[in-house]
């Protein structure tokens, strides 16, 4: 696409400001943010988020003095000068894919744009073109949809589609707000038709890919949880839009149950402490144990140190035949092994009981 910010500004200083000093002046409503995002309305048209050059446009729209009635407008009218897209570049590139009973790109063909893109169809990048589309549905890409939607990516050719993936996959990981609507996006993306809510299966699988960037740190709790509780019956839109907030804010050990989160997440945190409980008891329990065992040990050796030695005190003064061969005349079986209290001391006890029983004989 070329440096867009700087064909824009060039046009600007040459024909768009007699225009817009001309044009009459119109300033459309300020609209907060609702669950219009997940309308089936595209989401480039309020920011056009495929673009690669969002943020340089922004400082652009300031310049205009807000003017211009949309950031889209703006965007269109530098892609446009940029580069031009082929329609009939665009449908034939369509035709190579669509499906040969069907105007619509569906599985297989969907299979064989993902192969010439080298990327797996279950891949974050393919979920990031299938909104880049404003697909309506999974495993199908509608005419209008794939042409109008590389007209606002401005590719025409799988190269060129390759190339704007990569870009807005590095502008989704640093602006929090292009990510938002990703996000808001991938519910009504997963939705069978004519269906509110998402599929607990669909919902874990969608909550995985989505997050491949901004992972936050409680997702594996989190779809350990839902795994665990198969009986759920569903993810509604107000649950999975508030997830994200939800992720971000969320303290286990401070958690407050009276805030306005749904019922689901009070669940998870209770489900998160009843399992934190126990593993904190477990080491305590063990810690515990260790220690006793020390003590008892220590005291089981002090014990028998001192049983043996009294052994050894008492088998000095042992004559067992009254026959004089005693220990005063052949070699103490312990003197060989002293105890190891005794290692280095003089065995005067001994050797003066041995002498006082020798003398009695005498």
């Amino acid at each position: 696409m070329g440096n867009c910010l700087h064909c824009f500004q060039t046009s600007s200083e040459i024909s768009a400001a007699p225009n817009i000093a001309s044009a009459p002046t119109y300033q459309k409503p300020h609209i907060e943010e609702t669950d219009e995002l997940l309308s089936p309305r595209s989401p480039l048209k309020n920011a056009n988020n495929c673009d690669t050059n969002r943020s340089s446009f922004k400082k652009s729209l300031v310049l205009i003095n807000g003017d211009a009635a949309t950031m889209s407008d703006i965007i269109t009218t530098a892609v446009k000068e940029s580069r031009e897209v082929s329609d009939n570049t665009l449908n034939q590139l369509f035709e190579e894919y669509k499906d040969p009973d069907e105007d619509t790109i569906l599985t297989e063909g969907i299979e064989r744009l993902c192969h010439d893109l080298k990327y797996q169809p279950d891949e974050f990048a393919i979920l990031v073109l299938a909104w880049c589309l404003d697909a309506s549905q999974m495993c199908r890409f509608t005419k209008t949809e794939f042409i109008d939607g590389l007209h606002k990516m401005c590719a025409d050719s799988i190269e060129t589609v390759r190339i704007r993936l990569e870009q807005t996959i590095e502008m989704l990981k640093v602006d929090t707000e292009m990510f938002k609507q990703l996000y808001r996006f991938t519910f009504r993306f997963g939705l069978e038709p004519d269906q509110r809510i998402l599929s607990l299966d669909m919902a874990i699988s969608l909550w995985k890919l989505v997050f491949t960037v901004h992972t936050p740190e409680l997702l594996g709790n989190w779809v350990h949880f839902l795994e665990q509780h198969p009986s759920i019956r569903g993810i509604p839109k107000d649950t999975w839009n508030m997830f994200l907030n939800f992720s971000e804010q969320c303290d286990i050990n401070n958690y407050d149950d009276t805030e306005a989160w749904p019922s689901l997440f009070d669940d998870f945190v209770d489900y998160e402490r009843s399992r934190l409980t126990p593993l904190t008891g477990v080491a305590e329990s063990e810690s515990a144990a260790e220690n006793s065992h020390d003590t008892t040990g220590a005291a089981i050796v002090v014990a028998t140190e001192n049983t043996q030695f009294e052994e050894y005190v008492a088998a000095d003064y042992a004559d067992d035949d009254n026959n004089n061969d005693d220990y005063s005349n052949q070699a103490h079986p312990h003197a060989l092994h002293p105890h190891p209290s005794q290692v280095g001391k003089t065995d005067s006890t001994a050797t003066t009981g041995i002498r006082s029983a020798n003398d009695d004989i005498l």
